[in-house]
């Protein structure tokens, strides 16, 4: 194995003995596809994916969890789960579920009605801490179970992103929904063992109610380091890697055994102001920062030009994208700034971001472009916790994160476009009462053609008012050896790995 030109000897060697740990966490050498091994960039502290729509946990959920719906290739929701598509009554507030039969829990225990409704109150419980909250609350009224195998969801007002959620949502055993160092579910692998820190061992579950699984064991390693979790794959130490880094990608060039995929993915830059209160409730200034933004820089600089340049809030692989919006420069046009700030005194701010390389790297290209503006801004930087309750209780003046939708909303981003509303739980100030009118109809109808028309309206008019302006829409990168079947470009535009339908295939060995 050599390393690129590009490396020193030293640097090179440097990352041997990462490689030689991951080795040893996963399988080592090459199984003959008796192991399918993931290098992950983390494992989560909480693992249960009903508190969480993040990649780090729900990779891992992925192969031992399973909703009610999934998705078909054209990602319109099936049945799975569940045993057809609900039924809804004429005022839209009562949704009946049936359930399919036959299918049991990992501890041998049937799959029943009182497991999605322990779910579902999981969920939708405040004191629960789970992100899945924001999007029953206001909403859910409760479920029961009419029988073993049919479930009855009450609602306070109509709600038709409900099939969104119930095709996203975990279910898991009654009594695992409060848990946080394991999993229940009813999918094709079954967690074994959680080793802290470094990876998550499962086995093929025999009593599955699907497909049989391709191989008898799955491995999640955590690899924490970009380049090493390269130079795994490269090694043949694991068969599949996720976020890649731009800058690793040389280490793959040239091996006909790896295939890099870039996706556009729901994973957002979320970026917006307080516009409730100053200096960002002064649209000159909103739009001033926002043409001072260099989006060029961004996607030069920290995504190796490996991302779509921004706009508004929905990017590329979300509904409501639209192509054609050009509102803001690729590159700072500090003339038209300086302008709009014309008779504001010391322009000025703080941007809190949530602790990470990549977005602090982000700050320093924007706020090097703002200071060139004449727009002094103070940054930041805040752990997930503390960024997420500052974010949560309205305490900013312009926030900015790595957000990831696809699991929570498929090919969507409703809860970037929550702080929009005027009277949303996570209202930034902003007063539109189209957007209002707009959003409150996206939640409630169940026609998408509808919903895809109205959400391109409102990212327009958060674009143009200048009230959520990321400068980029990052790609999901992620690598894979070709003694595993092609990873499906379609579910990773969802952010999905799809690791339960991967099988082996070839020899692919290094």
């Amino acid at each position: 194995m050599n390393p690129p030109p590009s490396w020193t000897r030293r640097r090179f060697l440097g990352l041997l003995p990462a490689v030689s740990l991951a080795a040893a966490c996963s399988t080592g050498a090459p199984t003959g596809g008796d192991t399918l091994r993931i290098g992950v960039a983390a494992g989560p502290s909480n693992l249960n994916p009903l508190d969480s729509g993040s990649e780090v946990t729900r990779w891992i959920a992925e192969p031992v969890m399973e909703t009610l719906y999934d998705y078909d290739a054209r990602l319109a929701p099936v049945p799975l789960l569940a045993a057809a598509a609900p039924t809804v009554s004429g005022d839209g507030l009562t949704w009946t579920i049936p359930l399919k039969q036959g299918v049991t829990f990992h501890n041998g225990d049937p799959f029943t009605a009182e497991h999605v409704v322990a779910s579902l109150d999981h969920v939708a419980a405040f004191a629960s801490g789970s992100e899945w909250v924001v999007y029953f609350l206001g909403y859910y009224s409760g479920a029961r179970a009419v029988d073993p195998h049919t479930v009855e969801i009450k609602l306070k007002r109509p709600y038709g992103l409900l099939h969104s959620h119930l095709t996203n949502l975990p279910i898991t055993h009654k009594a695992f929904a409060d848990r946080k160092d394991t999993m229940m579910g009813t999918g094709p692998y079954k967690l074994e063992k959680v080793s802290a820190g470094l990876g998550y061992s499962m086995a093929a579950y025999r009593g599955y109610h699907g497909p049989k699984p391709a191989y008898a064991r799955m491995e999640f390693t955590i690899i924490p380091d970009g380049s090493t979790r390269a130079v795994n794959l490269r090694a043949g130490n694991v068969d599949i890697v996720t976020e890649l880094p731009v800058a690793a990608l040389t280490l793959l060039t040239g091996q006909p055994q790896v295939t890099v995929h870039r996706v556009d993915a729901p994973i957002d830059i979320l970026t917006y102001v307080k516009v409730g209160d100053p200096p960002f409730d002064d649209v000159n200034f909103r739009r001033a920062v926002a043409y001072a933004s260099d989006r060029q820089g961004v996607n030069e600089k920290v995504f190796g030009g490996a991302a779509v340049l921004g706009q508004g809030p929905i990017g590329p692989a979300e509904r409501g994208y639209d192509p054609g919006l050009r509102v803001f420069p690729a590159q700072p046009d500090r003339a038209r700034a300086r302008e709009l700030l014309r008779g504001i005194r010391s322009p000025s701010f703080t941007l809190t971001i949530s602790a990470g390389q990549v977005m602090e790297d982000i700050a320093q290209v924007l706020m090097q472009g703002w200071a060139q503006a004449g727009i002094a801004v103070k940054l930041e930087v805040l752990q997930g916790g503390p960024w997420a309750q500052r974010w949560i209780s309205g305490a900013y003046q312009m926030t900015m994160n790595r957000f990831s939708s696809g699991f929570t909303s498929g090919d969507a981003n409703y809860l970037a476009l929550s702080p929009a509303q005027s009277k949303g739980v996570l209202s930034c100030g902003y007063e539109n009462a189209a957007v209002d009118t707009a959003l409150d109809r996206v939640w409630a109808t169940t026609d998408q053609a509808e919903r895809d028309v109205l959400l391109k309206q409102v990212n327009a008019a958060l674009t143009e008012d200048a009230v959520m302006f990321p400068p980029v829409y990052p790609k999901i990168i992620v690598g894979q050896r070709t003694s595993v079947s092609p990873l499906d470009p379609g579910r990773m535009r969802i952010s999905r790995l799809g690791t339960p339908s991967l099988r082996p295939r070839g020899n692919g060995g290094g």
